[in-house]
């Protein structure tokens, strides 16, 4: 069975790009052929793993932005955070497993996308924060998100 190759123009003002035909002799037999119906697209995972790289680069993006600032507002106003909110509450498990190991500020983030908060009105750190949002995500008592 022939493969046919398409090879970069040498030279940029060429209007066409060559094709070439090669055939492997004997790989007629070897080549296995795939049934077009065994072939699935998998929307959700295709979905999953474009959201999971879209977050990354948000977050990165944003922690590069917010490093040294210190105000909350300017931090939460920071146009690669709000774009991590506009992600909706598909993002909540990504900041969830973002959270757990590298508490930080990106959990008031999860306050906007839910509308609930983890705070009991007392002084708390980022880092207890961070827990309380884990174990009641982790254990279930955060749904329907």
């Amino acid at each position: 069975m022939p493969f046919i190759i398409d090879l970069p123009p040498s030279n940029t003002h060429v209007e066409s790009v060559k094709t070439e035909m090669i055939s492997i002799e004997g790989s007629e037999n070897n080549i296995p052929t795939i049934d077009d119906r065994s072939i699935v697209f998998e929307k959700d995972l295709y979905e999953n793993i474009y959201l999971n790289d879209k977050f990354k680069s948000l977050v990165e993006l944003w922690e590069q932005n917010t490093a040294f600032e210190s105000s909350i507002s300017n931090i939460i106003q920071e146009d690669n955070f709000k774009k991590i909110i506009n992600l909706g509450k598909k993002a909540v498990p990504l900041i969830i497993d973002k959270i757990e190991y590298e508490p930080s500020v990106l959990v008031w983030a999860l306050n906007i996308i839910t509308g609930k908060s983890m705070s009991s009105g007392g002084r708390e750190t980022i880092e207890q924060i961070c827990k309380k949002w884990v174990n009641a995500f982790r254990t279930g008592r955060i749904q329907n998100v």
